[in-house]
């Protein structure tokens, strides 16, 4: 019986033994898994701790199943465990490169006792190399590109008009009538008419002159405009060069009237700069008509032509054709015919500039080919712009022209055709945005260059007025310097200044460059005051120029400084006052030989402006 208990006992004990080892094994199989699947996972920084932890919170799991002894805990720990290998992907590092220099102070306290920050005094020094082409840069703008709008239907013509009176003493009187209109298309047309008058102290000492000119511009095409100009203009003056003060004799013996009228088209690109093929031809027809003496009529064409083949090189092919016929009074007509072409090659970098090519003309018959060199290079780094040339211009002389030049000519036998050979250099230089200057310096080869000198032929200059005879130089060489000065700020002050010196070495025919100025200076003064007043101011400074009364030795004339200034305010939106003065230093000069100016001349008047919309 006690056997059979004690047998009872130990199978109990058995049995309890087996179960306690299925609990083990169960429990070191799910440790097993959870290890694994920690494995795929990503490790973190918090996951990559030593293993130790992790076998204690397995046998904490593990004593919920059955007491562990302390053999259970030795076979535990020799247990073998796989070490996890973090993501071997490096991290992004990022340098920061301080560009200052640091510096270390003390802190302002410690231990409540105050501590002085020390200051590193040694500056870093900084070497930069620019390059010299970063230095300065050439503003080449690009071509602009107008945008179509949509315009107002209800848009009305725009009407602006004003009306110009003034007297002044000499009994100087002005009338002056403008007119402008600008229609739905944007045509725009302008009339000006004019009349002002003036007599001297002397009784043939007169003048007055008429000016009638309408300009228009007239929407042909979309790409093209035509520019109109319709002139007339009579200046009668009266010479009374030599003429005695008593003189009782009718005034129209001493008539020297010129009346010219013309007409002027030019074909305009709308947009130039943007087409491959350029072309603008101008038309010019003139009459003019020195009263008693001479006529002139000339037709003019005149048309610049371009092709670009890219963005540095052009191709010019210019034409000029110009056609005169010339008549003095009872006498032979005479005729001049030039056709030129120009044939050049443009080719233009960033600072380089040059234009090759040559001129074969054709004038009244005989051929003659013409050199055109043209040079334009900006040194690098500097504001210095520095032009060469060598070309030939020719021209047929017109009766306006000479006119301009000296009012009182006669009409001369011929009008022969002028030319002129130039080889100059050029120096242009910008100071800043305000300040601009350039000098040039050419020699000048002249054919058929005009001289006025007192004519030989006058018997009674008495009894018709002293005139000047016109006196074409066959050749003549000279050097010519000229010079231009400008000063702008903003749109408040303009002032510019221009000289021009000439010295002939050269004269085949004539004794002297008679009537020629040998040295010029002009300045010209234009103050915006404020926005109601307006302030001007020019002055001429010249030497005289060499003449001759005929039998007697040649003698130059005295030098001369004629200062003008003009004033305008406006007094609202429509009056304005205006008015001006001439030879304020009261200068008893001589331009021309025998002819007295007049003093000081005032003029004052108002002006008047409306507009419609």
């Amino acid at each position: 019986m006690k056997s059979l208990i004690r047998f009872g006992i130990l199978c109990i004990a058995l049995i309890c033994f087996s179960n306690q080892s299925i609990a083990q094994k169960k429990s070191k199989k799910k440790a097993k898994t959870t290890v694994s699947s920690k494995k795929k996972k990503k490790p973190s920084k918090k996951s990559s701790s030593k293993k130790r932890p992790m076998i204690k919170k397995r046998s904490t799991t593990a004593k919920y199943a059955a007491p562990i002894n302390q053999a259970q805990l030795i076979e535990l720990n020799e247990m073998p465990v796989k070490t996890i290998q973090l993501d071997s992907v490096p991290e992004k590092v990022i340098n920061i490169i301080s560009a200052f220099k640091p510096q270390l102070k003390n802190i302002a306290k410690i231990g409540f006792q105050n501590a002085t920050a020390l200051v590193d005094t040694n500056t870093v020094i900084l070497a930069y190399q620019v390059p010299s082409q970063n230095l300065s840069f050439q503003y080449q703008p690009i071509a602009l590109v107008p945008r179509a709008i949509k315009k107002d239907s209800l848009m009305v013509d725009r009407q602006t008009a004003n009306i110009k009176i003034g007297m002044g003493n000499y009994f100087n009187q002005l009338l002056q009538i403008q007119a402008g209109l600008t229609d739905r298309k944007e045509q725009q047309h302008h009339i000006i008419i004019s009349n002002e008058s003036i007599e001297g102290m002397h009784p043939v000492q007169k003048w007055n002159s008429t000016i009638l000119n309408y300009n228009n511009a007239l929407s042909i095409s979309k790409k093209q405009n035509l520019h109109t100009q319709i002139y007339f203009n009579q200046s009668n003056r009266y010479r009374y060069g030599l003429v005695p003060d008593t003189t009782k004799l009718p005034i129209h013996l001493f008539d020297q009237k010129l009346t010219v009228a013309g007409v002027n088209l030019a074909l305009v690109q709308k947009q130039p700069s943007n087409r491959t093929f350029y072309v603008a031809p101008i038309l010019n027809f003139n009459h003019s008509n020195l009263v008693n003496q001479a006529n002139l009529i000339s037709i003019d064409l005149n048309s610049p032509f371009y092709y670009t083949l890219n963005d540095q090189i052009k191709l010019h092919t210019d034409l000029l054709i110009s056609y005169t016929q010339y008549q003095i009074n009872n006498g032979q007509k005479s005729q001049n015919s030039i056709v030129q072409l120009d044939p050049s090659i443009e080719i233009k970098k960033s600072k380089f500039k040059l234009n090759l090519g040559v001129r074969p003309t054709l004038s009244n018959g005989d051929f003659a080919l013409y050199p055109k060199i043209e040079w334009t290079n900006k040194l690098r780094d500097t504001n210095f712009v520095f032009t060469a040339g060598w070309k030939t211009s020719i021209m047929n002389n017109q009766l306006v022209a000479l006119m301009n030049q000296n009012h009182w000519i006669a009409a001369p036998t011929t009008l022969p055709i002028s030319s002129i050979e130039s080889k100059y250099i050029q120096v242009s230089v910008t100071a800043n945005k305000r300040l601009n200057y350039s000098f040039n310096m050419a020699l000048n080869d002249y054919r058929e260059l005009p001289f006025f000198n007192q004519s030989k032929s006058s018997i009674h200059p008495k009894e018709e007025g002293l005139k000047f005879d016109v006196l074409f130089e066959k050749r003549a060489i000279a050097i010519e310097l000229t010079g231009d000065l400008s000063y702008q700020l903003s749109d408040q002050l303009l002032w510019k200044n221009h000289f021009k010196y000439i010295q002939f070495n050269l004269i085949r025919e004539n004794e002297q460059a008679w009537g020629i100025l040998p040295f010029e200076l002009n300045s010209q003064l234009n103050w915006f005051m404020n926005k109601k007043m307006q302030f001007d101011a020019s002055g001429q400074f010249w030497t005289g120029a060499k003449t001759n009364a005929g039998s007697g030795n040649a003698y130059q004339l005295n030098n001369t400084f004629v200062l003008n200034a003009g004033i305008q305010y406006a007094i609202n939106d429509n009056w304005t006052f205006w008015g001006k003065g001439e030879n304020l230093l009261d200068q008893q000069y001589q331009r021309w030989a025998n002819y007295p100016s007049l003093g000081v001349q005032f003029i004052a008047g108002i002006q008047y402006k409306f507009s419609k919309k």
